[in-house]
């Protein structure tokens, strides 16, 4: 994908390993989220990007909350384990960075000194995490189906003015395993073979959009949060896509104009079938080749329709 020269560094893509991953992670961050220390009381949500990621993290703060809104702790939902502090000035151009640059410091180190219980947030592959996670900590993992991700990722981030790519690079990009964080297959195969492990929750996103309330529910008992019918209501009525735009809007009120918070839009539409919209008949043919080949001998029941 083509960047703009003037694009300040955090918004450009960076090879560790032999997987892309935003600026925004630190490669310090990803090689040590093995010896992360984890806590019996952690809950961690782990994606792939664009599945629902600040969906269940809602639903979450919302669990905990007993599904009031004003009482959401959200001191702990500006990042992911492995990127930087999210919650500060983002720069608009590489001369504003230079003069202004960035505080780098892991957020991680944040997730280091907060209190119990912590809601941990994720996009990396299974095998970056400590050994111990799935003895120790409660963790949900959510798949969406490829082709929406797909979807997502280029209304998400193919708008910046600092990444010109087409909807035809992006889509090649995504089939060759070179979008941030890597390949799908490989992500969501991993947590997939150990879904029967006892603290795994694994979800589908298009499930969730089908019946959120009985989905919220069984992240609740998951989590050892057990919620009554009427908190459930509260929980379903205050993370739906229109009521969280609402509430990130009276977030972004809060803080001062070039935060990260405020200039990344994580909520677009939240349906299920938007690829529909952007793919070709042969894309769609070719898309259909890959996953056959990519998923042979393993069957994930995801919901393409």
């Amino acid at each position: 994908m083509a960047a703009n020269p003037d694009a300040p560094y955090l918004q450009l893509q960076h090879c560790h390993d032999g997987i892309w991953y935003t600026n925004f992670c630190l490669d310090s961050s990803i090689d040590n989220a093995k010896n992360f220390e984890v806590r019996p009381d952690d809950v961690f949500i782990i994606t792939y990007p664009k599945s629902g990621t600040h969906w269940m993290m809602e639903i979450m703060g919302l669990i905990l909350s007993d599904g009031h809104l004003e009482k959401v702790d959200r001191s702990l939902l500006t990042s992911a384990l492995e990127m930087i502090n999210m919650d500060q000035t983002f720069p608009k151009s590489k001369e504003e960075e230079a003069k202004n640059p960035v505080d780098m410091s892991p957020f991680m180190e944040i997730l280091d000194k907060a209190p119990s219980p912590r809601v941990i947030v994720s996009h990396l592959r299974k095998d970056r995490f400590p050994k111990d996670l799935l003895q120790k900590a409660k963790v949900i993992y959510i798949a969406r189906n490829p082709k929406d991700v797909v979807t997502s990722w280029y209304n998400f981030l193919g708008k910046s003015p600092f990444l010109t790519f087409t909807w035809e690079e992006n889509f090649k990009a995504f089939l060759d395993g070179k979008t941030a964080w890597g390949p799908w297959p490989e992500h969501v195969k991993e947590f997939w073979k150990v879904r029967e492990e006892p603290n795994l929750l694994f979800l589908f996103y298009e499930d969730m959009l089908k019946d959120p309330l009985e989905h919220i529910r069984q992240v609740a008992n998951h989590v050892g949060r057990p919620l009554s019918e009427e908190a459930l209501q509260r929980v379903v009525a205050n993370s739906s896509i229109k009521q969280m735009k609402k509430t990130y809007e009276g977030v972004a009120e809060q803080k001062k104009e070039g935060n990260m918070l405020v200039e990344l839009k994580f909520l677009a539409k939240g349906v299920s079938g938007r690829w529909k919209n952007f793919f070709t008949v042969a894309q769609n043919e070719e898309f259909d080749d890959w996953y056959a080949k990519q998923m042979s001998g393993i069957d994930i029941p995801v919901t393409f329709e």
